[in-house]
Order: structure tokens, then C-alpha cells, then sequence
């Protein structure tokens, strides 16, 4: 220790470590990664936003206020994504075409909340048509 770090702690004897823990908006999105047996699919994590708190007692409250509004809007982007689907099919029926005609969808983007230490990394899956 230095001559500064022993000063600090005898002084300031009730000090405690620094610790931050941060709330991380993460998303999940999936990736149709082609029609090879049978057709597959992938996954990409993406950090999209973040907040620093002081303690990790602050951070798991805040992640479970944003999971209670989550849950309602969730349910309410469920409901679109299915309408969505069922104008498409509409669409394609009053032409005559088949449900290939429209690109293969990648399906919804799954958004979750990590309460963690440090900030996660993006994570890209493999594309072997890149």
C-alpha cells in the first residue's frame, strides 16, 4: 500500500470498496441463416443501452421495475408481430402468390435485462454465406 492509501484508511476508517454495477438493456436477435437442411437459424446479443448504479442491491430494483413494464408492452408487441403475419398472408393470398414470394422473416428481436459488473460485449453469430 502507499503512504496516501494507509493516510486514506486511517482517516476515513469506515470507507468501503467502490463497486459498480450497471443495468443492461440486451438484445437478442435472431437470423435466418439459410435454406441448407432444412434451413437454420442464429442469434446476435447486442448491448443496446446501459445505466451505472452504486450498489447492486440499487440495480437488480431497477431491473425489476423495467421487467414489470416490460412484461405489459411485451404482450402488446406480440400482438402486432401476429397481426403483422396475418396482413402479410392477406397481402400475398389477394395476389395469388405463394408465402415464398416474401423474404423468409427473421423473427422477432427478444430484448432482456443483466444486471452485471461489467459491460457485456456484442456477440455476432456465424454466417457461413458471408
Amino acid at each position: 500500500m502507499t503512504y496516501i492509501q494507509n493516510a486514506f484508511h486511517a482517516v476515513c476508517d469506515k470507507s468501503q470498496p467502490s463497486e459498480d454495477w450497471y443495468v443492461c438493456l440486451m438484445e437478442e436477435i435472431p437470423y435466418y441463416g439459410g435454406p441448407e437442411e432444412g434451413g437454420w437459424w442464429g442469434t446476435d446479443y447486442e448491448l443496446r443501452a446501459y445505466q451505472k448504479f452504486p450498489s447492486e442491491e440499487l440495480a437488480n430494483a431497477a431491473k425489476e421495475r423495467v421487467n414489470e413494464l416490460a412484461k405489459e408492452l411485451e404482450e402488446e408487441a406480440q400482438k402486432d408481430y401476429g397481426e403483422q403475419c396475418l396482413r402479410d398472408m392477406e397481402w400475398l393470398e389477394k395476389r395469388g402468390l405463394e408465402a415464398d414470394f416474401l423474404p423468409e422473416p427473421d423473427g422477432p428481436s427478444r430484448f432482456y435485462v443483466r444486471v452485471c459488473q461489467e459491460l457485456p460485449q456484442n456477440s455476432y453469430g456465424s454466417r457461413h454465406y458471408e
